[in-house]
């Protein structure tokens, strides 16, 4: 079991997950978009919403690196690319008071499309976009095809029910948590997708350095007098 369930991945990749869907984050949005509607309509759009980001992880986590190899794109480059994504994620989480610019638009557009808001804007790109899909990829490419599925399959499930539930319950938590609360845990969880998209640049940095310049780190004494 051990080769098919890397424990500490699964605690990174799921802590990385949480931190960018961020249902505490969404919240507002949420709310904002389907207001005026009942509790069972609410709670409808939030399953189908749910459902639509599992779907989307799970393709990444599956056919992600196929997507990349089509492209002619390494993970190296991916990676940095995706930690840079993430980190302005993060970033905007931290800084920001308001949503930025790209989630109010497409806010504004789930309020005059409400008949389709569940997939487009709720699901993609307000709660699962370039910076989840690119996290998915990076971490898929650390594990062998069964333990990809199985760990982060594992944390994919266990993160989108989490933003099931959120989502489900979400005029309940936002009355309970109140607006400061809701902010306090956004900017914890913001600290962590930086931290997230630092290591992923790194990472893709140096792996970027050793393809390019593979005799770039000295040999030991022993293969230098060879």
């Amino acid at each position: 079991m051990a080769e098919l369930f890397h424990l500490d991945t699964f605690f990174l990749f799921l802590a990385a997950l949480l931190a960018i869907f961020n249902p505490l984050y969404g919240l507002p949005v949420f709310l904002s978009l389907t207001a005026g509607y009942t509790t069972a309509e609410r709670r409808r759009v939030a399953l189908v919403a749910t459902l639509a980001v599992t779907i989307i992880a799970m393709l990444s986590v599956l056919v992600g690196e196929e997507i990349l190899a089509i492209f002619g794109i390494d993970i190296p480059s991916f990676r940095i690319a995706g930690g840079l994504i993430v980190l302005g994620i993060g970033m905007t989480m931290l800084n920001a008071g308001d949503r930025p610019p790209g989630d109010q638009a497409a806010a504004s557009e789930g309020q005059e499309r409400k008949q389709s808001i569940a997939v487009v804007p709720l699901a993609i790109p307000l709660t699962i976009g370039p910076g989840t899909i690119a996290t998915t990829i990076v971490f898929a490419h650390t594990l062998s095809d069964p333990a990809e599925i199985v760990t982060l399959g594992s944390a994919v499930l266990i993160a989108c029910a989490i933003v099931g539930v959120g989502l489900y319950f979400g005029d309940t938590i936002s009355r309970i948590l109140g607006d400061t609360m809701i902010s306090v845990l956004t900017r914890i969880m913001a600290i962590i997708l930086v931290a997230v998209a630092i290591e992923m640049m790194l990472t893709g940095a140096f792996e970027a350095f050793d393809a390019h310049f593979p005799d770039w780190a000295p040999k030991p004494p022993s293969e230098a007098t060879k």
